[in-house]
């Protein structure tokens, strides 16, 4: 295959990140963007757990926290500092149990940096002017700054673009959904905070409300809300506005960068069409206020690379395609979801400030505040439904562990981009262990009785779990005899190319 042959519009987060993770896995695209050079502003900001673990496992974490703020608590503070309600990331079940928070650019330089390494350089000042799906690929008008256009045909097209995306608009799919009400003001600024570094918090007052993040070299990333007749805003209206929500106690002393803006709850009704794929803003917008916005792009882009690579390599049937929108589709309107519940209670929060009426703290419910920690952190993806997941255990509800389709809290044992089958108890035999391992040695790394607890990969007693290169379960049988590795072999076979001839790029081989 060419670099041609998977063509990226899009240079921002997810499209640097979907680029890299397909050359980790073996397949060269191709990407461009149309702005000739990085952007300065910070915009999104927020890197959740669920998505450090995720970088951690491609090689990437080190940067990340080099660069980085890491936020461990949110507050949210009613008028004259009062305490309403918090979430702590403290008691999660993942290696990074905080946020990290750098401006979106600083990302993207990282993200740049460790995709030229791979040897992928982004082609700047390209744009894509016309994407049309045929029945063998796609073609792609780009029109490049010297004026110099160009025609390619590619076997897939990713579109990356953000919210005005081409490939959305060639699809014709419609951002479906809402605006929220209200008109919003986002601004880097620089200033001695009102609380710690090491949290962010939200101040509902009768002047409105500010969200804060702290961003590295002392600055904030600062959101708050704006009056609908204000269409633009100088530094100084900023730092007088930020200092009358905060009552006076504080004021910025530098504005870098500061933008009105309206917030939504969109998504598409399909990700994909075969050919063509969407990730990050060009699919779904949430509202900032929850932070999830950057990291649900980044998560499609490792969902959709390992699923891509094994089917231009051959080692995969092309219907492992469909599998990506059908379990990013589940995994982004969740996203929505947790979003709207933040939003909302932000908003409430604000409205009750300004009207001046008695705010009082929240009273804690702990199972309630578990689960919407691990939401926030964005470590509850459930891919249950998928035609990808199969369990074979007769009563799941009563097994304690993760079931097929969740994640794998364990998975970093593990490394490398395959699948891993792990086998907990007696051996099956070996002639069985040697039949799978010669049919599926390509893509699954088979390992008998490996140093983990296998009730923290949901057989408890013992069994076959199979975990995916994404890191969630994929298959789960409660025991290890011949009939498991017959079942898990027939589950492999539905989307996966025995060792036999590697094919084309999207070629169907069946």
């Amino acid at each position: 295959m060419t670099p041609n042959d998977i063509l990226i519009i899009g240079a921002g987060p997810s499209g640097l990140f979907v680029a890299a993770e397909l050359a980790r896995h073996g397949v060269t695209a191709r990407i461009v963007e149309r702005e000739r050079h990085p952007h300065r502003q910070a915009r999104a900001t927020a890197i959740q757990p669920g998505t450090l673990e995720i970088l951690e496992s491609v090689g990437l974490l080190a940067p990340f926290l080099a660069a980085s703020e890491q936020i461990h608590h949110s507050r949210l503070y009613g008028p004259g500092m009062q305490e309403l309600g918090g979430l702590s990331l403290d008691g999660i079940d993942c290696r990074c149990r905080f946020q990290c928070s750098l401006p979106q650019y600083e990302t993207e330089r990282i993200l740049a940096a460790h995709l030229a390494a791979l040897g992928v350089t982004v082609e700047r000042g390209v744009t894509a002017t016309s994407v049309t799906a045929g029945a063998d690929g796609v073609r792609v008008v780009l029109s490049h700054a010297d004026g110099r256009e160009e025609t390619v045909e590619s076997a897939f097209v990713i579109g990356a673009g953000g919210a005005h995306s081409i490939t959305r608009h060639s699809m014709e799919e419609p951002m479906e959904g809402a605006t929220y009400q209200g008109h919003f003001l986002v601004a880097d600024i620089a200033m001695s905070g009102p609380f710690v570094r090491g949290e962010a918090g939200v101040i509902c007052g009768p002047n409105g409300f500010l969200l804060l993040a702290p961003l590295p070299g002392g600055r904030w990333i600062s959101f708050q809300d704006l009056e609908e007749e204000v269409e633009s805003v100088t530094a100084e209206d900023v730092v007088a506005r930020v200092h009358a929500r905060l009552g006076g106690s504080h004021r910025p002393t530098d504005v870098g960068w500061a933008s009105p803006f309206r917030m939504h709850r969109r998504m598409v009704s399909r990700l994909a069409d075969g050919r063509r794929f969407l990730i990050g803003d060009a699919a779904h917008q949430s509202s900032p206020f929850g932070g999830e916005g950057l990291n649900a792009g980044l998560q499609d882009g490792y969902d959709l690379a390992w699923k891509l690579a094994l089917v231009c390599r051959g080692l995969a049937r092309p219907s492992l395609l469909e599998a990506y929108a059908t379990e990013r589709q589940i995994a982004d309107r969740h996203v929505l979801e947790v979003s709207e519940q933040v939003h909302r209670s932000i908003a409430e929060a604000a409205d009750t400030a300004r009207q001046r009426r008695e705010m009082h703290p929240a009273v804690a419910d702990p199972v309630a505040a578990a689960l919407l920690c691990n939401a926030r952190a964005m470590l509850d993806m459930d891919y249950s439904g998928s035609p990808l997941v199969v369990d074979h255990t007769l009563n799941p509800a009563g097994i304690p562990g993760p079931r097929p389709g969740q994640r794998y809290a364990d998975r970093l044992q593990f490394g490398g981009a395959s699948h891993h089958a792990l086998i907990f108890g007696a051996a099956p035999g070996a002639e069985a262990l040697r039949h799978l391992n010669h049919r599926w040695s390509r893509q699954v790394h088979v390992i008998h009785n490996p140093a983990v607890n296998p009730a923290r990969a949901g057989v408890p007693s013992g069994g076959v779990v199979l975990i995916r290169p994404d890191g969630h379960i994929g298959f789960r049988f409660p025991a290890s005899h011949a009939e498991a590795l017959t079942q898990l072999d027939g589950h492999l076979a539905s989307y996966l190319v025995p060792n036999l001839d590697v094919g084309q790029c999207g070629k169907d081989e069946r």
